[in-house]
């Protein structure tokens, strides 16, 4: 399993070998060779209404990262033009503007939707891997040197992290890095879906999001 994250550039990815990562940065996503992956971008874009998907990361993230995930952009608005003209559309089917932060990334939704056609390519999110895993990680933000340790923590439990501080790749931040490598941990076994029954988009892709079913095994 890859775990796949967007950098300001590109796309870092993530494998972990039983005892190390191995990390790369590519510029484009299907440049990214996998079998399967785990991805932190929305995968499965609603039609007309808010995914379900997000409000239950947003719940199991509340009250420290919920502000972490934002609602998924409808289709129509995703490959609009223009901010404004996303924003219009998304108004008119969902009641609500998209946020900055949503568009700024759309060009790589529209990249994630477009593979996720071709390849087994699931969305995950970060910070939900981190809280499954040890619920006190995601307490500070990885914005911080506390929050950023934290989380390393959690991934020393698993393996060396030593790449952390070895990789070197412009407009690459460690957060970022961090985030790719928790979400290569996924094994599909070991995984759950939110929602456990979810639905699927026009172009037949589930909308959800996978979780580790372990909550809290580090306390």
């Amino acid at each position: 399993m890859k775990g796949i994250d967007g950098t300001r550039n590109g796309w870092i990815s993530a494998e972990f070998t039983g005892e190390e990562w191995k990390v790369d940065f590519h510029e484009k996503l299907s440049e990214i060779d996998f079998v399967e992956a785990l991805i932190d971008i929305p995968i499965g874009l609603p039609e007309d209404k808010t995914r379900k998907c997000d409000k239950m990361a947003r719940k199991f993230l509340s009250p420290e990262r919920h502000y972490s995930v934002f609602n998924c952009p409808v289709r129509d608005a995703v490959y609009a033009e223009s901010y404004e003209e996303a924003c219009n559309i998304n108004e008119e089917k969902t009641g609500k503007r998209i946020s900055k932060q949503a568009w700024n990334i759309v060009p790589k939704i529209r990249e994630a939707d477009k593979e996720a056609r071709l390849r087994d390519l699931t969305e995950g999110h970060p910070e939900v891997f981190f809280k499954s895993l040890n619920k006190s990680s995601v307490c500070d933000s990885k914005s911080t040197e506390k929050g950023l340790k934290d989380r390393i923590e959690v991934l020393k439990e698993f393996g060396d992290t030593s790449v952390i501080s070895s990789f070197e790749q412009k407009d690459v931040s460690k957060d970022d890095l961090l985030d790719a490598m928790v979400l290569s941990l996924g094994k599909k076994s070991e995984l759950e879906t939110m929602p456990e029954d979810p639905p699927r988009d026009c172009k037949n892709i589930e909308m959800k999001i996978m979780k580790p079913k372990k909550y809290d095994i580090q306390t």
